[in-house]
């Protein structure tokens, strides 16, 4: 019986270690990270939605913006980026930290994942995107990496992180989409 009080007693301890480790690594990294799902399609007419989830794990979604700013080469200013973050509105719901901080490192390693070669699958389709944006915190710019493209092309960035970002962005979207079985 003093052996499970003594668990239970340090059990709580080992758990909220465990959480802080996490969040010191990384706040040692000074990274900023962001989380994105967005679908555009240009057939019939114009769709362009999606969600972006920041560091506090609050989510921003957008449907139809108006004068979004598209990064270029990969590239979009921090200013840009903030000003698309306006035009989006905060779902109530937030992401526990612990989670995000997970999926913070995953990032990190997803960066250095190489995308597969576009594979043209449909037509007018459109294109659900999964991607990260990440930026050096005193850097003026955040850079994208494509993690997944699904629809009229699909593409993958090769690295295990990203597939288990990808996952979790799906279970935060609450539907899958275009299916995964293009990538087999």
């Amino acid at each position: 019986m003093n052996k499970l009080k003594l668990l239970l007693l340090v059990l709580p301890l080992l758990w909220a270690a465990a959480c802080t480790n996490t969040n010191e690594v990384t706040e040692q990294l000074g990274t900023t990270v962001y989380f994105q799902f967005e679908y555009v399609n240009h057939a019939c007419g114009y769709t362009h939605q999606g969600f972006i989830i920041d560091q506090a794990g609050n989510i921003y979604e957008y449907s139809q913006p108006e004068n979004w700013n598209w990064p270029s080469e990969d590239k979009i200013s921090r200013d840009l980026f903030n000003a698309n973050l306006e035009k989006a509105e905060v779902r109530l719901a937030e992401i526990k930290l612990n989670e995000l901080r997970q999926m913070e490192i995953k990032a990190l390693s997803a960066q250095n994942g190489s995308l597969s070669e576009a594979k043209h699958v449909m037509a007018d389709a459109g294109v659900e995107s999964y991607a990260i944006y990440l930026a050096d915190e005193g850097s003026g710019e955040l850079t994208r990496y494509l993690l997944q493209n699904r629809g009229d092309f699909y593409q993958k960035n090769t690295s295990k992180a990203s597939d288990e970002i990808v996952s979790w962005l799906i279970t935060i979207r609450g539907e899958e989409g275009y299916s995964h079985e293009h990538f087999q």
